[in-house]
């Protein structure tokens, strides 16, 4: 039988190699450097390009290799904070003494994001060996530590090479005591550092504050991505009298930026409502036509403002929007959301909380929950028959809120949020997922288990059990001895129902996910309140996926646009402009 012979691999140029190395993930990288010394070398240069030091756990997908050029720290998922960030500084331990003693791992590093809550001696030991060492580095990210300033300026290789300037905040809380050293050591910093060079620069200072007073600047920065904390910190007054204000001062954003070359803008507001000043800035933004890229991290919602700002910011291509309202997680206004859909055609990148087309599937109206199903196929009427109603909402009085406890009983969903089962991440396509807290979903499973015992327990809804083999019984190693004597009145919640009712949430949101597809036609993200998706093609047609938790995920949203053809296609004129103007209309009135 005639067999065709293997395609030699290492015949392949350099550059082929590299290409197709790239596009796995960290494991076979590492395994691809074992193959010989050709791809050791190869693999070596991309493992260590772009390095990302993690303090928490990383989610991987099930379902697609996302953010796969950074290269990770691995921590285990369910281990407490102060456990992960040990073994999050032994393994940055680790790492400084490879890259001391190995030349190839460190001429390769081009760019490092260094998690402010690692060990700050361990931060300035590796920021000291890359900014002398390190041929290739570029870019220093996420550097809070003032005692690194002199560190990277003076670096033999970051003083010329490093195109990003990182202002580090004077202490890691606001509004805490200025260091008397502070602000003369950010005037050197600025005045060795501030050049045409940079293209990346993060502050903890108003713009217009910082350069009218601490640094006089010559001529606009040509600066690409730009990062601004809003947070209120109290300096000494002495630095910003008078006779150190610039001649003439700047009035405005765009006199200190150059709006041709801003393309990515982030905002992280560390307040509980927008000061005068803030709001200022945000309207100047306005004036910044070319943005691609916009972030705006725990802001105070102002609608009209917002709604301003997206009527200019056509040219959007990604945008991160995440609202507090007393420190909770606020929905984005229905007006909002349609000015976006109006204006922001080319969006490609959307992570938002939006609630204004399709209610919760889980919501508590005064004190009484109520369970909404929009979905009826069999996957879902399972998940609401079998799980839902059937273990979480059991009886007629589980509908009813008695205290705080209830919501982390039955609200699942917000669980699922709360407890961190949903990964966090700056952009889940470009930047690894983090766990914000301890937890995977075999915990989750427990932790909902012992909360629903409890809850039966303090109702009297227990049943007592015979024998130590029945299936009821929830894991016994935390529970009272009182609670090992009594079993749930039907099955525990398992791993399978947590997924299930992660598809059904997908499922209920189906006229929102539909919404985003027919108004957003270069959307490749979806990161819906905090589920995140990607877009697929599948029969010649866009539907959303989960990127977690995936385990072979089958959409509603099948035959959408084929649908939408024909109506539009065989109605009257008169009917077409209703059917067009549905979302406008759900997306006002509700």
């Amino acid at each position: 039988m005639f067999h065709k012979p293997n395609f030699p691999l290492e015949s392949l140029p350099d550059e082929l190699i590299k290409e197709i190395l790239s596009n796995l993930n960290q494991c076979d990288r590492l395994t691809s450097a074992l193959v010989n010394k050709r791809f050791n070398k190869i693999a070596t240069k991309l493992i260590y390009r772009r390095i990302y030091l993690n303090d928490s756990n990383v989610v991987r997908s099930d379902f697609m290799n996302i953010a796969i050029n950074w290269t990770l720290l691995h921590i285990p998922s369910f281990i407490s904070e102060e456990e992960s960030r040990e073994i999050a500084n032994e393994k940055l331990l680790k790492l400084i003494d490879t890259l001391q003693t190995n030349v190839l791992t460190i001429e390769s590093v081009e760019w490092i994001r260094i998690n402010w809550d690692l060990d700050p001696n361990l931060q300035r030991n590796i920021l000291n060996l890359l900014c002398n060492n390190a041929k290739s580095l570029k870019r220093l990210e996420n550097i809070t530590d003032p005692q690194c300033n002199d560190i990277i300026a003076k670096g033999k290789i970051s003083q010329a090479n490093v195109t990003s300037f990182d202002m580090a905040p004077p202490n890691a809380l606001p509004e805490s005591v200025v260091n008397e050293t502070y602000i003369p050591n950010l005037v050197t910093y600025l005045n060795q550092r501030i050049s045409n060079n940079l293209s990346h620069m993060t502050l903890f200072m108003d713009p217009i504050k910082l350069f009218n007073y601490l640094y006089h600047l010559k001529e606009k920065l040509t600066i690409v991505d730009l990062k601004l904390h809003w947070r209120r910190e109290f300096f000494q007054g002495e630095y910003f009298t008078m006779d150190k204000l610039r001649n003439p001062p700047f009035r405005k954003l765009n006199e200190i930026f150059d709006i041709r070359t801003l393309k990515t803008l982030t905002i992280i507001s560390w307040n509980e409502s927008l000061i005068d000043r803030e709001i200022e800035m945000l309207k100047e933004f306005k004036e910044f036509i070319y943005l691609e890229d916009l972030s705006l991290i725990s802001i105070k919602q102002d609608i009209d403002i917002l709604i301003e700002l997206f009527n200019k910011l056509t040219n959007l291509k990604r945008l991160k929007m995440d609202f507090l309202e007393d420190f909770v997680p606020e929905t984005t206004s229905s007006q909002i959301f349609l000015s976006i859909l109006l204006n922001c055609k080319k969006l490609q990148f959307i992570d938002i909380r939006f609630e204004g087309i399709d209610l919760p599937m889980i919501n508590l109206i005064e004190n009484k929950f109520e369970v909404t199903q929009k979905c009826f196929c069999e996957s879902c009427n399972n998940t609401f028959d079998k799980i839902i109603r059937n273990k979480i909402f059991l009886f007629p009085n589980d509908y009813y809120l008695t205290d705080l406890h209830d919501i982390a009983t039955k609200d699942i969903l917000k669980m699922m949020r709360y407890l961190s089962l949903f990964p966090y991440s700056k952009a889940c396509d470009c930047y690894p997922s983090v766990r914000t807290q301890p937890m995977n979903i075999e915990q989750f499973v427990k932790k909902m288990n012992e909360n629903l015992l409890i809850y039966r327990q303090n109702r009297s809804q227990l049943l007592p059990f015979n024998s130590s083999e029945d299936p009821n019984i929830v894991d016994s190693r935390n529970l009272t001895f009182e609670q090992k004597l009594l079993r749930l009145p039907h099955d525990p919640i398992t791993r399978d129902d947590v997924v299930n009712i992660y598809h059904a949430l997908l499922h209920h949101f189906k006229t929102t996910y539909y919404t985003f597809l027919k108004g957003f036609s270069d959307l490749r993200f979806l990161m819906l309140n905090d589920i995140p998706t990607v877009v697929v093609e599948e029969n010649n047609e866009r539907i959303f996926h989960p990127v977690f938790y995936h385990y072979n995920y089958v959409s509603n949203l099948y035959g959408w646009s084929k649908r939408d053809k024909q109506q539009n296609s065989g109605e009257s004129s008169k009917s077409r402009s209703s059917d067009n103007d549905t979302v406008s209309k759900r997306v006002t009135v509700i």
